[in-house]
């Protein structure tokens, strides 16, 4: 139910450890928002505004693996809960720009609230 960056170092390994099927992606950080499309055919996974993501960041274990955190009931009276997307980078130099790039969208789109 919390959305803060300590939240990764449980929840990575929560994630991997369920196994679920990797896929490959296409992992885009724009300005306003990040997208994930499918590798094969760019067909659109997921549209995140930086508005809904609450934290980013690397696994402790592993320097090329990364997450970050959405909110999936914003707006729920209970408050927030979050779902936790992992990814796998090809190097750990890709691992930190994506997630350098995500931090500078977080200070871009305060703006935008």
């Amino acid at each position: 139910q919390y959305g803060g960056k300590e939240v990764l170092d449980q929840a990575i390994p929560a994630v991997l450890e369920r196994h679920l099927t990797a896929q490959e992606v296409l992992f885009d950080v724009k300005e306003a928002e990040v997208l994930v499309q499918e590798k094969t055919s760019s067909k659109l996974l997921c549209l995140y505004p930086y508005p809904t993501i609450s934290c980013v960041g690397r696994c402790v274990d592993s320097s090329n693996l990364f997450a970050f955190c959405v909110a999936t009931s914003p707006e729920s009276p209970d408050g927030s809960t979050f779902d936790c997307l992992v990814f796998a980078s090809s190097s750990e130099q890709e691992c930190e720009e994506i997630i350098r790039r995500m931090a500078a969208g977080f200070q871009h789109t305060e703006w935008f609230v």
